[in-house]
């Protein structure tokens, strides 16, 4: 099929979309220049992934009856301007792989996308959600994303409070809207505006209808806000307003905002009674320390959760009835466990009476559902209350990326993949650029023993930051299971010249163990047993090097720590592949057992 013949349509693989009609590769959104070859030899391999395509077959398409060339070197050349443009290796294929004197094969995981023709509306902005034939506009849920405001100000010192303001722009328009309007989350719309300088390509990567986006001006105890709401395929201006208020007064800006922005987009109402739950807060002070928090809170990994904590707490202790700050706290704690930053027993304690004390002002907050539903998980280990508590989460916002993400890794552990992956996919489509979501993704298909769509899962969001450590670390340890160590050892040597927290670094020790180096295993152990008093250290991770160098009788004896500390990574226990050379002690068994897991 020659490109005249190509009748539209779309295929996304990895971070990369191929648009058939318009003739345009992108990555990221961005698009990537290709020549006429390689872009119908990419198009013949996405329509056909997993399949061998033939020499002969290649040289009829690309090259028909009547073209004369030399075929050997075009094919040849085509592919490595193919390669070029994806970033691929012909040595370790991600994408396409040459089968010597056959021809090549598309190895990657595809989406075919569909468009929606009508009204001849351009078709990059027209897709629907992935894997989804087009629907009809009265019953496809629309998208928005908040843009990140600017401060005009001219002072840092107030980034906290307009990247605070639209934090809580999107979690209101999230809780307001639930079920009719998709917000992005903040991790891909700030990051993509970093890349993309026009409305409509950010709405075509993200794939909103909609972007809000304004500006902030504080002076004094005042604070000016301008906002304005713009449909993404025309660049048209819907909607603007400003507002000028007492700070103190935040809250209620922060409510006629997202009222008005839900009127113009024609979705579901406040409810007629107005009787909203106070979240917010009067007390100036008490605000500011929350804007500080959430300020800590958005930082990469485990960088800021500690300041976050203690802003939050300065937040409850000013107001006591500061619903939003509540929530935020118990979040942080969990954040904490999660990072392995603080002892799990006493942190999620902490986090589980703050969240109960935010659903006694406001028994919607989804963030404190979503903590409730980790307290259940990890120290009760109430499999059936944390699904619920789950479920509820994502009933009162549907938006909520960490909910679907934290839910997705819950099902894995019960062994759900299909619904761990669904959720998480959810989680993806919302985050596009969340490293977390990326990773988390990469983690259900290792749990699953699927390696290979994790290895490409990792790559991708290492392409994205290259020193996302749980990336390169998972994607060590898919490398080693699939049996490429030469690979492996490369990704391991990475990840060795890093700054690495404890979890990493027992990785590291693994991954050496693994490939037989037990004397840099043993001196990485040792490096964890210095930071144990420093710190919380996971006994879960700490057991992996263990069992790769057949120390069963330690493995077993950090296994079971790990349960006294209700370790929130035990709950993988039955299905994390690391631990199946003991998987047939009686004792690795009856751990297993205690979790109880339904089936």
């Amino acid at each position: 099929m020659n490109v005249e013949e190509h009748t539209g349509g779309a295929f996304r693989f990895g971070r990369f979309e191929l648009d058939l009609r318009a003739r345009e590769l992108r990555k990221d959104g961005v698009r990537i220049r290709l020549q006429d070859q390689p872009f119908e030899l990419l198009a013949m391999l996405l329509e056909r992934p997993a399949e061998v395509l033939t020499r002969d077959e290649l040289r009829g398409r690309l090259w028909p009856d009547g073209t004369f060339v030399d075929f050997e070197h075009g094919l040849n050349a085509a592919v490595k301007r193919l390669r070029a443009a994806l970033g691929d290796d012909a040595e370790h294929p991600r994408f396409v792989e040459t089968l010597h004197r056959r021809g090549y094969r598309f190895i990657g995981m595809v989406e075919r996308l569909e468009f929606d023709h009508r009204d001849n509306i351009d078709h990059w902005e027209s897709w629907n959600r992935r894997d989804v034939v087009s629907t009809t506009a009265a019953n496809r849920k629309r998208r928005l994303a908040v843009l990140p405001f600017t401060c005009l100000s001219g002072d840092g010192a107030h980034e906290y409070f307009t990247e605070g303001l639209r934090e809580e722009m999107i979690t209101e328009l999230g809780r307001l809207c639930a079920g009719r309007l998709g917000v992005i989350a903040r991790t891909s719309s700030t990051l993509i505006q970093r890349t993309a300088t026009r409305i409509r390509d950010i709405g075509q990567f993200l794939r909103v209808e909609f972007v809000v986006e304004g500006n902030v001006r504080l002076e004094g105890d005042r604070a000016r806000i301008t906002v304005q709401l713009i449909e993404t395929r025309g660049e048209t201006q819907l909607w603007a307003n400003s507002y000028e208020r007492h700070l103190s007064d935040y809250f209620q800006v922060q409510s006629e905002v997202a009222t008005e922005i839900v009127h113009s987009l024609a979705v579901e109402l406040l409810p007629a009674s107005g009787d909203s739950p106070q979240m917010g807060t009067r007390h100036v002070a008490a605000h500011q320390a929350y804007l500080k928090g959430r300020y800590h809170w958005n930082k990469s990994g485990d960088e800021g959760l500690v300041p976050a904590i203690a802003f939050f707490k300065q937040a409850v202790a000013l107001d006591e009835q500061f619903a939003f700050a509540h929530s935020s706290l118990a979040r942080a704690y969990v954040g904490a466990v999660n990072y392995d930053v603080l002892e799990p027993r006493v942190a999620l304690g902490h986090a589980r009476r703050s969240a109960l004390r935010a659903l006694e002002l406001d028994p919607t907050d989804s963030e404190a559902h979503l903590t409730l539903a980790e307290v259940e998980r990890v120290i009760e280990w109430n499999w059936n209350g944390a699904e619920k508590a789950y479920k509820t989460a994502l009933a009162f916002n549907p938006s909520n990326v960490a909910v679907h993400r934290l839910y997705g890794l819950y099902l894995a552990a019960r062994g759900r993949t299909d619904e761990a992956s669904a959720s998480v996919e959810r989680a993806y489509d919302l985050d596009p650029l969340c490293l977390e979501v990326n990773t988390s993704a990469a983690l259900i298909r290792f749990l699953a023993r699927d390696f290979n769509p994790a290895i490409e899962r990792c790559r991708d969001t290492l392409d994205m930051n290259e020193g996302f450590a749980p990336a390169r670390r998972l994607l060590a340890a898919a490398l080693l299971h699939a049996g490429r160590r030469d690979e492996a050892t490369t990704e391991l040597e990475m990840l060795a010249r890093a700054h690495l927290d404890p979890v990493s670094l027992a990785w590291l020790a693994h991954g050496f163990a693994t490939l037989g180096d037990r004397a840099r295993a043993g001196g990485i152990l040792e490096q964890l047993a210095g930071l144990a008093p420093e710190r919380y250290v996971s006994a879960y991770h700490r057991a992996l090097p263990h069992v790769a160098m057949g120390d069963r009788d330690a493995a077993l004896g950090l296994l079971t720590q790990a349960f006294e500390q209700r370790d929130p990574s035990i709950i993988n226990l039955g299905m994390e592949p690391r631990f199946d050379a003991i998987g047939s002690d009686p004792r690795y068994k009856a751990l297993v057992g205690q979790l109880a897991l339904p089936d």
